[in-house]
């Protein structure tokens, strides 16, 4: 292997596992709008670019290993970067999804079991890591928040969900052990999204570059309540099942009543957290790009996955609720946004790697709109703010 392939390594973003969340994210929305609306196209969509997932999966992986062999100390001070570390938890969370892949749209629970417990353990591990490193850190201050810190959340929450789809599968999966995540990641959502409003409101806007974490703010909000559904044993099917022998009940107006109230009171709390942080971050989002301050990044990728969420929480919401047209028809403008995000997003993503990887374009000669995101921003904002500690 020469120096030069080596140098690269080393110096592989975190950010390659992005692009499987994202593109799980996509095959799951597809999966279930093709099976809600009888588009077989969808479905097929789904199984295919599962298979292309998972590929990439494993060579981004491969590569991955290598680099944090190779570069071990480089990796260690990842771990311990305040602003950095919290997003190592991507390749926990792109493991689980996966394996939502697997179990539902690929149908091998096997090879699903396997991810879904490889991701749990890793997400275990970087998840109190990065807890320990961002709790014991002497340089933290206010203005190095941003809502990639989320990403320690958004692993406990889904955890429950994928591992109540493989118990719907027959494979045994503790129910408590997933109330302990649902439980820790939710709490820890609520605790840093009240700093990510309070940093939000007093301190200067984030960089440009960061715009895309700004949706992340959706994710937790449009998986908990699907968490909340599957560990709950509530699901669209049960629902139904439930309503149908309410109505035969002596009692049924009442029985009717308590059972559509425990299902909202769960799943209107979250999702409609989601819905108006959806608005907002789409507004702050034309606002960047109104001011021409928009810029590519390799924090693009951050757009697709919360969008697929609330794609999947809303459709789930809508086969509670049929009667409710409209919500289908949302989660298809969702769906549709999500598709375009990936498009662009993959798309920029290939091209400016070729500029960079095989025309040698060097960095400070992209387009402004080009670069990825290669700076350490809490460095960057350490000159401005204070200094910054290792």
């Amino acid at each position: 292997m020469s120096n030069a392939v080596i140098e690269r390594i080393k110096g592989m973003s975190v950010a390659w596992f992005s692009f499987n969340l994202a593109t799980s994210a996509i095959i799951l929305s597809s999966f279930i709008l093709g099976f809600i609306d009888h588009i077989g196209l969808l479905i097929d969509l789904a199984k295919v670019l599962a298979i292309i997932n998972s590929a990439v999966f494993v060579f981004i992986v491969v590569l991955y290993s290598i680099r944090v062999i190779i570069g071990w100390q480089s990796f260690k001070a990842l771990l311990r970067n305040p602003v950095q570390g919290p997003f190592l938890t991507v390749i926990s969370i792109a493991t689980m999804v996966l394996s939502l892949d697997w179990s539902l749209v690929l149908h091998n629970i096997m090879i699903a079991t396997v991810l879904f417990y490889t991701g749990l353990i890793l997400h275990t591990i970087l998840f109190l890591t990065v807890m320990y490193y961002l709790e014991r850190h002497q340089g933290i201050e206010i203005h190095y928040m941003n809502p990639s810190w989320y990403m320690p959340a958004v692993g406990n929450v889904l955890a429950p969900f994928v591992g109540m789809v493989l118990v719907a599968k027959g494979i045994p999966v503790p129910r408590s052990l997933l109330g302990i995540y649902l439980g820790t990641g939710t709490i820890m959502w609520l605790a840093l999204f009240a700093i990510w409003l309070y940093r939000a409101i007093f301190y200067s806007p984030q960089p440009a570059r960061l715009m895309a974490t700004m949706w992340i703010n959706l994710a937790p909000p449009a998986v908990i309540p699907l968490s909340y559904e599957a560990l709950l044993g509530f699901t669209p099917r049960v629902y139904r099942e439930l309503f149908r022998e309410a109505m035969k009940s002596p009692v049924s107006p009442l029985a009717v009543k308590l059972l559509i109230d425990m299902y909202d009171l769960f799943y209107y709390t979250f999702w409609g957290t989601a819905g108006f942080l959806f608005a907002l971050v789409m507004i702050l989002t034309i606002g960047y790009f109104a001011r021409k301050e928009i810029e590519f990044a390799e924090s693009w990728w951050a757009f697709t996955f919360p969008l697929a969420a609330y794609v999947i929480s809303t459709v789930h919401l809508y086969l509670h609720h049929p009667s409710e047209h409209w919500l289908l028809y949302y989660a298809w403008f969702l769906y549709i946004l999500t598709w375009i995000s990936y498009i662009v997003t993959t798309s920029l993503s290939i091209y400016y790697g070729y500029e960079e990887t095989v025309k040698k374009v060097p960095k400070e000669r992209l387009p402004p709109a080009a670069r990825p995101l290669s700076e350490d921003l809490t460095k960057e904002n350490s000159k401005k703010n204070g200094k910054y500690k290792e």
